[in-house]
């Protein structure tokens, strides 16, 4: 059910009008990585996720997950859903290094991006990447367009209050992830990631971050 949310699909429906501001222009790299470090963690941390939900046009489901985040961009997902429903995955970067079951996780490679967002941690840009940024009074945004996909990313308020990231491939917008963080602390208090393709959402709220977790090394290694 969780890996479903994280797969969007393509249908006839046409996405919504993009996150993006009007303005954006090319920048260096330097600069969308300073802005990336202020929410990237410094040591592991622990999500407790309760409740995770997911419901499309066939129904709703509801359960609750443990993500575990080792910088600088490593991290392992468990969830268990009804009906005794579980599954696990290790991403690296925007790349899955493995998935159980395969099936229930199938596209979660092509929207980590989203995921990484969704726990209030923008992805740093790839190496030779068209690169472009725009910053305002109480907004920043940029944008990466690499291999055919364009990735939006908004930050509004100082500090930080709100995190948006959008994937749109083919002049369609597949994902779009909203977090409202915790301004006093900048970490992640609620998320939704909506795929208007699928008309499906997956949202959930962060009951808890534990900031000095230690992880075993056998936790990448797939059961």
């Amino acid at each position: 059910m969780v890996a479903a949310a994280l797969m969007g699909a393509f249908g006839c429906r046409s996405g919504p009008a993009s996150i993006a501001p009007v303005g954006l222009t090319p920048a260096e790299p330097r600069v969308v990585e300073e802005w990336i470090d202020e929410f990237m963690p410094r040591q592991s941390r622990l999500y407790e996720v309760r409740p995770w939900r997911f419901r499309n046009e066939r129904g709703a489901a509801a359960g609750r997950a443990a993500v575990r985040v080792v910088p600088p961009d490593s991290l392992r997902f468990d969830y268990r859903g009804p009906f005794g429903r579980s599954g696990s995955a290790v991403v690296i970067g925007d790349s899955a290094l493995w998935v159980r079951p395969e099936a229930e996780f199938r596209g979660l490679v092509s929207m980590a991006s989203m995921f990484w967002a969704s726990l209030g941690m923008p992805l740093r840009p790839p190496d030779n990447v068209k690169l472009y940024a725009l910053e305002q009074r109480d907004l920043r945004a940029w944008r990466y367009v690499v291999d055919g996909d364009t990735l939006n990313f908004v930050v509004r308020g100082t500090p930080a209050r709100r995190l948006l990231a959008e994937v749109r491939r083919r002049g369609y917008t597949v994902g779009v992830t909203e977090v409202e963080l915790d301004p006093a602390t900048g970490l992640t208090l609620e998320s939704k990631i909506d795929f208007p393709l699928d008309v499906s959402r997956f949202s959930f709220t962060v009951r808890s971050i534990d900031t000095l977790a230690t992880f075993e090394p056998t936790i990448w290694l797939q059961p």
